[in-house]
């Protein structure tokens, strides 16, 4: 299985007749102060199987990961892709992560493993903005 679109938005979803729609795509974000909470970001990937990754499971690992490598959040589960014979299958996967605390500045990144293989990276830079002059 391949992640062939991986990114972070403001809000993402998928139409009944399976488009996908995505607004507000981002890489950084800028906050006030650290630690500090990101209220809602939707991560959004299409994963693409082939015939032979097809019917059955495919465990799926994603992990936020701080300037550090040490993990922020994690999220598993196990992807059964389904098509017919023959032809590539897609699916559109959206993640809602609300309320994730960051406590450092620097190049944050979401790590996608497919049966235990890096298939992605997103990156999420979390900058402090400036305070202003004194008063």
């Amino acid at each position: 299985m391949q992640v062939t679109l991986a990114l972070l938005a403001d809000y993402a979803n998928v139409t009944a007749e399976g488009k996908l729609n995505i607004l507000g795509i981002f890489d950084r974000i800028t906050v006030q102060e650290l630690p500090a909470v990101h209220t809602q970001m939707h991560l959004v990937l299409r994963l693409e199987a082939e015939a032979a990754d097809q019917n059955r499971s495919h465990n799926v690992e994603i992990r936020l990961q701080d300037p550090e490598g040490r993990s922020v959040l994690d999220v598993r589960g196990d992807l059964v892709p389904h098509s017919v014979p023959g032809r590539t299958s897609a699916t559109n996967q959206i993640l809602t992560f609300n309320n994730v605390q960051l406590n450092r500045a620097g190049s944050h990144a979401f790590v996608v493993r497919v049966d235990g293989a890096i298939r992605a990276e997103v990156p999420l830079g979390v900058e402090v903005a400036p305070s202003g002059p004194a008063n």
